[in-house]
């Protein structure tokens, strides 16, 4: 059983900045489309040249991103019959958005609880990667024709009418998500077996799941944990990792009602970590998007980081993307890392999460968060 009461203490802290594909896309001059649907692209952009140039920029401290077909988040529902949309230039993949009622859905579920059969798609990226195997031989290439959770995948499925129907057909939207969640969990379990992994990984459950913050607080015990738990309980008996942005306070209590061992809420604007700090006891990291950087001194973001610690994260992080590869934006990542660096050392001699927010500057203490974002 997972110990709330020393989760965090034991959690301590740590910090990470991440490259990613999107800065080597803009590096090599290759569109969003382009790497999406042309082999040929994704060899070009995972050429370590790239990652190389990256680090001369930011310093040594940026982590490397593993070679992968591209992210296609809609993979499950490919499978389950929904066209996938990729647009031209660099918008992200989108899918034909569906007018099928929730018996019509029940069916299709029902009908495909097994993923053996590879779809066009399926077949395209799996041709995908054996390119980029052939390119980088000995790398592990991910097949990432991805999943969702619950919540997220209910409203593909079913678009705004799912909003509806939790008040206009409970007993149905039940029998609906029942099925949809094991749905789900034999797709994540296919998903792994084309990657040549376990089926099952004992260590850890992982889970994307936004939509779930778009249920009100008053309907999340009944319409969003027991299908978290079918989904967890297929895939792991470890630790439990959600991603899930957007949240309000009002919804940390199910955090631990859902034994989640790790909370990611990376863009969410109604949160920062004092609220999350008082409203659940889970570890969670807090995220600066590339788009925060824009706004934000270099001294600002050092603050942010201060602050985060001060008020309970586990864990600081960013990513480098496309726009992010002038000057101006490197001087502010640098300071993210030299920030978490102090922060890092100082903890680990002893000090306290208060003794680094005084570090916060009494502007930054203004700011942050009574002025966050914005």
């Amino acid at each position: 059983m997972f110990n709330y009461e020393k989760a965090r203490e034991e959690a301590g802290f740590d910090w990470y900045i991440g490259s990613s594909v999107y800065a080597f896309l803009e590096l090599a001059g290759i569109t969003l489309h382009e790497f999406n649907t042309n082999p040929s692209a994704g060899i070009e952009a995972y050429d370590p040249k790239y990652f190389d140039t990256c680090k001369e920029m930011f310093g040594d401290y940026l982590n490397p991103v593993g070679i992968a077909t591209p992210a296609v988040s809609y993979g499950h529902i490919d499978f389950l019959g929904v066209e996938l949309v990729f647009p031209e230039g660099e918008g992200e993949v989108n899918y034909v958005h569906q007018k099928k009622s929730l018996g019509e859905w029940i069916g299709i579920l029902k009908d495909r609880m097994t993923f053996d059969e590879m779809t066009e798609k399926g077949r395209f990226y799996l041709d995908y990667r054996e390119r980029l195997r052939e390119a980088y031989p000995g790398k592990h290439v991910n097949w990432s024709m991805g999943y969702e959770g619950p919540m997220t995948t209910a409203y593909e499925l079913r678009d705004m009418n799912f909003f509806y129907d939790i008040y206009d057909d409970p007993e149905l939207t039940h029998e609906f998500l029942k099925i949809l969640s094991l749905n789900i969990v034999e797709y994540i379990k296919f998903h792994r077996r084309v990657n040549g992994q376990p089926e099952i990984n004992y260590e850890e459950g992982a889970m994307c799941d936004d939509i779930a913050s778009l249920i009100p607080p008053v309907k999340f015990e009944e319409f969003v944990l027991p299908y978290w738990e079918i989904y967890y309980r297929g895939t792991s008996s470890g630790r439990r990792f959600i991603h899930t942005e957007d949240h309000t306070y009002k919804t940390m209590k199910y955090l631990e009602a859902a034994g989640i061992t790790y909370f990611d809420p990376s863009i969410s604007h109604k949160l920062n970590p004092q609220l999350i700090r008082d409203n659940c006891r889970v570890p969670f990291g807090w995220r600066m998007g590339s788009f925060h950087f824009r706004d934000l001194t270099p001294d600002d973001v050092k603050d942010w980081v201060y602050k985060a610690v001060e008020d309970g994260a586990s864990k600081v992080f960013t990513h480098v993307t496309k726009m992010m590869l002038d000057d101006d934006h490197i001087k502010k990542v640098k300071a993210f890392h030299e920030a978490a660096v102090i922060a890092r050392q100082m903890l680990d001699k002893g000090a306290s999460r208060a003794e680094v927010g005084k570090l916060v500057s009494k502007t930054g203490r203004e700011k942050f968060w009574a002025q966050w974002p914005g």
